[in-house]
């Protein structure tokens, strides 16, 4: 390591209170020099200015009163409380090593030739998703919160319904960039209507009629800041409901389970098991539905509701759902079904687990 210069500095005097109160400076006394402003060890690892050790650490002031420029400090140490005292009593004042100027000027030039090097670095990013179309050279520092040890949370959700042929569904508000969305979208068929893709979105189900006069379609990504609204274009103005809803620190590569579409004439949708393979997801449950009437729904045991996005008008109402629950052990989900009346020949139901991003 190395030993830093001490005393000789404009500050470094030994200074007594005379009997009226006034100060002086005092010569010839003999200084110690500790770890701590009070208690602590003291120093006596001193050298003067040839090497040579200083008897027990001691230093006696000049005539004058001035700590002398006497020689160097134990290693690495850059400060120390001096005393008047051999024993370290009464007050001690801070001493720092006269080298301090040099050993900043060292360092901005140790920062210089940092900076050099530096040079023939690509693009620099900062951001908590890696950004696209990276390069040799570019350097991207993720200022994502850590997910260790983080479970996957909900965060919020939104959702739009419109009797139009197009339909636009806000993202939901307070979401964050890394943030996992699953959007589910459901609208009426009954004359082969058709709808655009989602090409900055994954289909994790694809498009299916059921009942004869419904289709929906599930997507999901990974939101990142500037991501516009979910907007679909359908053939011919009809019915159609969509809803979306956020999970924090879920990875994007979710389990999808198999979707199960109803033709029976009920209230009940089941959406069918999946089978987990890593501790703590969490799995969402979605459904969706056209009833002829007002609907309303009834979520399925042991889930907690985040959305339910009823559609618009009164006749021939698509609607959607989406509840979740914890699977802390893998393993299989089990059948969850959801109650959305009035009674329907039409439903779609599906599981999708969500685990922690890594």
């Amino acid at each position: 390591m190395t030993r830093y210069r001490f005393g000789g500095g404009i500050a470094d005097y030994v200074v007594s209170r005379g009997d009226s109160g006034e100060l002086t400076l005092a010569g010839n006394v003999p200084v110690t020099f500790w770890s701590a402003e009070s208690g602590g060890a003291q120093y006596t690892d001193l050298l003067d200015r040839t090497g040579t050790p200083i008897p027990d650490g001691v230093v006696s002031s000049s005539a004058t009163g001035a700590i002398p420029a006497f020689g160097t400090g134990p290693d690495g140490v850059r400060a120390m409380w001096a005393s008047a005292s051999p024993t370290g009593d009464g007050q001690r004042c801070l001493i720092t090593t006269t080298d301090l100027g040099e050993t900043a000027g060292d360092l901005e030039d140790r920062i210089a030739v940092l900076e050099s090097r530096l040079t023939g670095v690509g693009r620099l990013t900062a951001g908590p998703v890696e950004p696209e179309g990276s390069a040799v050279g570019d350097v991207w520092f993720d200022t994502s919160a850590p997910t260790g040890g983080n479970p996957v949370t909900y965060r919020a959700s939104g959702g739009a319904a419109v009797r139009s042929a197009s339909l636009v569904c806000p993202l939901p508000v307070g979401i964050e960039p890394g943030d996992y969305l699953i959007a589910l979208m459901v609208y009426s068929s009954t004359s082969g209507e058709t709808m655009t893709a989602q090409p900055d979105w994954a289909q994790l189900v694809p498009t299916q009629q059921f009942g004869g006069d419904t289709t929906a379609t599930v997507y999901g990504k990974v939101y990142a800041a500037g991501d516009a609204a979910l907007s679909w274009t359908l053939s011919v103005p009809v019915g159609a409901t969509a809803a979306i809803v956020a999970y924090a620190n879920a990875a994007a590569d979710v389990v999808v389970g198999p979707a199960a579409a109803r033709t029976t004439t009920t209230s009940v949708t089941d959406a069918p098991s999946l089978t987990t393979t890593e501790p703590d997801a969490l799995v969402a449950c979605l459904y969706a539905v056209k009833n002829s009437g007002t609907p309303a729904a009834t979520d399925p045991v042991g889930t907690v509701r985040r959305i339910f996005q009823a559609g618009a008008g009164t006749s021939a109402v698509p609607s959607a759902l989406v509840c979740d629950f914890s699977q802390p052990v893998p393993g299989p989900t089990g059948q969850r079904s959801a109650v959305i009346g009035p009674d329907s020949n039409n439903g779609l139901g599906v599981q999708i687990a969500l685990r922690r991003r890594a």
